[in-house]
């Protein structure tokens, strides 16, 4: 069976303009000048007869006809890749991706068995570095954070919206908040800027007395030791969502909103690429339901 094939050179120029959203990003993608990747896709339109970018003063877009061809051309140099990578004995590089201890251990352990039923080839790496990482700097394709609206470089995607609710062991859930709070000491997560003062505002009640109860610059932490009966701690949504599901916390007052959400920010690119598609889609939808 013959092939009809484009300039596989202006063709995988355009992929990566395509795929990164411009001349620029790509050309530094391929170690290429803008102007070469310019000169590519033009060669390739002229070969094909149809317009694959629409070109304005606010920058690039792809026409229909060029998200067509981009995503046919990048399944097919990802092809290629797997089966360069399988002839060489390469493993797959997969995705690394940076999160806070507290939602990998708490949310995102649990639920990994369940993606690798879904995509059993799809390789993850995992970085629980506290510091802020800006995904596409040679280190981690994409970040899981929480933020009030998207800000920085990366492409960002709203995951789930964060919620507080206070939590206590099982054996106080019968137990009024008041009462409870006044028997118990507040538990404290210093590793968030959503504490007891803004949740007692809300709720029109006193804040618990700061100097009291416990500390913890981990959110897991705080959910350890208010199972443990140390104290009422504010739990944060989703990452508590098994604590409450198994019954190892109960919800002992009403929940607010934090006014924050979880973002996934990645490098320019990601979500179009099959292995980055299939991760995002997949974290969105486990997070959504």
């Amino acid at each position: 069976m013959s092939h009809t094939l484009p300039p596989l050179a202006p063709l995988r120029l355009f992929e990566a303009a395509g795929r990164l959203g411009g001349f620029t990003a790509a050309a530094a993608e391929l170690g290429v000048t803008p102007s070469a990747v310019s000169h590519a896709v033009r060669t390739l339109e002229d070969v094909l007869g149809v317009a694959l970018f629409r070109r304005d003063p606010r920058g690039l877009t792809l026409t229909p006809a060029g998200e067509n061809l981009l995503l046919e051309a990048t399944a097919a140099f990802e092809g290629i890749s797997r089966a360069m990578g399988r002839l060489k004995g390469a493993k797959a590089a997969g995705i690394s991706i940076s999160v806070s201890p507290s939602f990998a251990t708490r949310w995102l352990m649990p639920r990994l068995s369940a993606l690798r039923r879904h995509h059993p080839g799809l390789a993850l790496r995992i970085s629980t570095e506290r510091e802020w990482v800006t995904p596409g700097d040679g280190r981690f394709d994409a970040a899981i954070r929480l933020a009030q609206a998207p800000s920085g470089p990366g492409e960002w995607r709203h995951l789930a919206d964060e919620r507080v609710v206070p939590v206590a062991a099982p054996r106080y859930a019968s137990t009024p908040l008041p009462e409870l709070l006044g028997r118990l000491p507040a538990i404290h997560d210093t590793a968030t800027d959503t504490g007891w003062d803004a949740w007692a505002g809300w709720h029109g009640m006193p804040a618990p007395d700061p100097s009291r109860g416990l500390g913890f610059d981990m959110t897991h932490m705080a959910l350890d030791a208010a199972a443990a009966g140390l104290g009422v701690a504010l739990a944060r949504l989703p990452v508590a969502d098994d604590d409450l599901a198994r019954g190892t916390l109960v919800a002992v007052g009403p929940e607010m909103g934090a006014g924050t959400a979880y973002w996934l920010v990645s490098r320019p690119g990601l979500s179009r690429q099959t292995d980055g598609r299939l991760f995002t889609d997949w974290l969105a939808a486990s997070l959504a339901a």
